[in-house]
């Protein structure tokens, strides 16, 4: 298990999940998904810019068998091999799914088992620290605690409930976002000084100011360069120009993504058509997700957005 200060040292950049690739069949398409992380490889992903997030939300995990999500997370492991850190999301309602994956985490060597406890049912604080404690009792491998308030129960973690779980010796990491602003700051002061802390907000040029050292983006599937554009110019102190680098492709990006998200659930669903876009493999999806969302009109926009943006930022 990595210490806290190799967390730090490697869980920097952009945390991207990876999107699960599928088959016209619905198959999982491990070559398709092998290719794209690749694809991120060739294109300078590495230690220090990027970690690679193996089924997680954006991966789809919640339409993925247990043996499907350890086919995923191995093969983005293999194919990354020592160039990116990887952490793998382990969430689940049955708490011996999340032991069997973190245990499989520890075997390939990942970073961090992205954990939480709150998926279906809203938890009270006591059954959270006792899921973690548990699981922590079955592997070595380092937690990065997380707070998904968006998605499943919409569990909005309070800060002392976070705090307890960070004591926890397995916790090396904390995904912390909140809808609250006034929580979300003050999680970050706590948590910034106690563990490698991945930003899980819009507001990643503030929270690098404040000492976070890595954000949660989608668009790395397919334009790498801008995330990590914005990652040099905060890197260099320099968060006016970070800023607005990030709002002229993230304004746009999130009208669309929150058009298609308005339509239909799920997170792969509304990246896949920019990987698409780019020529990369992006398969269909598996419902509830629906590719329909993604209108003509909207696919052409997207080919419009990224025309200028290859401009602003060569790929």
């Amino acid at each position: 298990m990595l210490t806290i200060d190799e967390a730090k040292a490697r869980l920097q950049g952009v945390v991207v999940p990876i999107a699960t690739i599928f088959t016209d069949e619905g198959a999982v398409d491990l070559d398709g998904l092998a290719s794209n992380v690749q694809w991120m490889i060739d294109q300078g992903a590495r230690q220090g810019n990027t970690v690679f997030l193996a089924a997680g939300s954006g991966g789809d995990f919640t339409v993925l068998s247990t043996e499907e999500r350890r086919q995923v997370i191995r093969t983005i492991v293999e194919v990354s091999g020592e160039q990116v850190p990887v952490m793998a999301g382990v969430q689940s309602t049955d708490i011996r799914v999340v032991i069997e994956l973190c245990q499989l985490c520890e075997d390939l060597g990942v970073d961090a088992a992205q954990i939480s406890a709150a998926y279906y049912y809203t938890v009270t604080p006591e059954d959270a620290v006792a899921w973690h404690e548990e699981v922590a009792r079955h592997t070595n491998v380092g937690f990065a605690a997380y707070s998904h308030w968006y998605s499943g129960s919409k569990y909005d973690v309070p800060v002392d409930l976070m705090a307890r779980l960070v004591e926890l010796p397995n916790t090396i990491a904390v995904k912390w976002g909140s809808p609250d602003m006034g929580s979300h700051l003050d999680g970050l002061r706590r948590f910034i000084p106690l563990a490698a802390v991945v930003d899980n907000s819009p507001l990643v040029v503030l929270g690098h100011i404040l000492g976070c050292r890595a954000w949660i983006s989608h668009v790395p599937n397919f334009l790498p360069q801008h995330s990590w554009r914005v990652w040099e110019l905060t890197q260099e102190r320099r968060y006016e120009e970070a800023q607005r680098v990030f709002d002229e492709f993230m304004v746009p990006y999130g009208e669309i993504i929150g058009r298609i998200g308005a339509q239909t659930a799920g997170e792969g669903v509304f990246v896949k058509p920019w990987m698409a876009a780019m020529g990369l493999q992006a398969g269909g999806s598996r419902l509830p997700s629906r590719d329909a969302a993604a209108t003509p009109e909207t696919h052409a926009e997207i080919r419009e957005i990224l025309a200028r943006q290859r401009e602003a930022v060569p790929v």
